[in-house]
């Protein structure tokens, strides 16, 4: 559906680049999914050729509205006939046919979520690139709550993120043109942005890449970092930085803002290893990193047995009853918390 911009006074004609109103359907099988995912796309194309902030805005807001449309005509494309659209809804229920088979109908109107579209997708092999959504997807729900600060750099990139999304979608999962869907006028402004922000996008990618980080998870997160200044994610190795990552620094090429290793290290290795913590809170999986015991940053990669910042590499095994220091525990290192407590009790 298209979003609207607020109310116009009496009397007050509606901007042109509103575009047309989402028609108002009640009846799932008369929603033509495809149709309004590219009128939602299209209006988003438009707003983003403007330098006005609220203009982009709503092509972020558009354009991400007609992403889902799209992830959710895939689904009702392989939703078995006569099954009321069993994968776009958002609860599936067996029942029993005529012969006694047991068959999956969608019940009721409300269709699939952002974490249901995600569970169907990996179990039917719908590729999608969920990075790029997900970085979307957060700065939109922030705009729906009133309180996103954000930059017409990181705009910017975020809607040439979702060109790609639409476009890469499109072509291969819906087996359609772009071209022919968009018509021409669209998918040419498409193409313009996409190709100028992913060159340079590419460009900083590669200079980072270039680099001989020392750590594995360091060199993984440091290409999904944006800027702390502007949002962008265009960050390359500062000019002064040489092949070796004691001495690379991050700059900005949207706002031209420099950050130091002491703080993109650690942001780099949240991160990389974010769903290795997450499982750590939720399975109870080993803490992937940890405060070093040296430098007290959060860098140390438990994995990788060193600190992605100062290099320090601690003893895992405790020098005096010979067990393994969990990640907890060190900073006592080479002692395990028991036995540094006891020696503090003896001392």
């Amino acid at each position: 559906m298209l979003n609207r911009r607020g109310p116009t006074r009496p009397g007050e004609k509606s901007p042109s680049y509103w575009g047309p109103p989402a028609p108002r359907c009640y009846n799932w099988f008369d929603v033509d999914l495809l149709k309004n995912a590219i009128s939602s796309i299209k209006v988003g194309v438009e707003d983003s050729q403007s330098t006005e902030h609220e203009r982009l805005l709503s092509a972020v807001r558009n354009i991400y509205a007609g992403i889902l449309l799209l992830y959710k005509e895939k689904l009702r494309r392989l939703s078995p006939p006569n099954s009321d659209e069993a994968l776009l809804k958002a609860i599936i229920l067996p029942r029993l046919d005529a012969d006694g088979k047991v068959i999956f109908m969608g019940r009721g109107r409300k269709t699939v979520d952002v974490q249901q579209m995600k569970e169907r997708f990996a179990s039917l092999g719908i590729a999608t690139d969920w990075g790029r959504f997900d970085r979307i997807s957060g700065v939109r729900n922030d705009l729906e709550h009133y309180y996103a600060n954000v930059s017409e750099a990181q705009l910017r990139g975020l809607i040439s993120d979702a060109f790609v999304l639409v476009r890469d979608f499109v072509v291969s999962q819906l087996d359609e043109d772009p071209r022919a869907l968009l018509g021409e006028d669209a998918w040419q402004e498409m193409l313009a942005v996409s190709e100028v922000f992913e060159k340079e996008r590419r460009e900083c990618q590669e200079l980072l890449e270039s680099i001989e980080w020392a750590s594995d998870a360091l060199c993984r997160g440091v290409l999904s970092l944006a800027c702390e200044n502007c949002g962008s994610p265009l960050l390359r190795a500062g000019p002064a930085a040489a092949a070796q990552q004691d001495e690379v620094g991050l700059e900005c090429r949207a706002c031209g803002e420099r950050e130091e290793r002491e703080s993109f290290v650690p942001r780099a290795i949240a991160s990389a290893l974010e769903n290795e913590l997450y499982l750590s809170h939720s399975d109870g999986n080993e803490t992937p990193y940890v405060a070093c015991p040296e430098c007290s940053v959060e860098a140390y990669v438990i994995e990788e047995g060193r600190c992605a910042l100062c290099g320090h590499e601690a003893d895992h095994s405790c020098s005096s009853c010979g067990g393994n220091i969990p990640p907890e525990e060190l900073d006592s290192s080479p002692l395990c918390g028991w036995c540094a407590h006891m020696m503090s009790k003896d001392d």
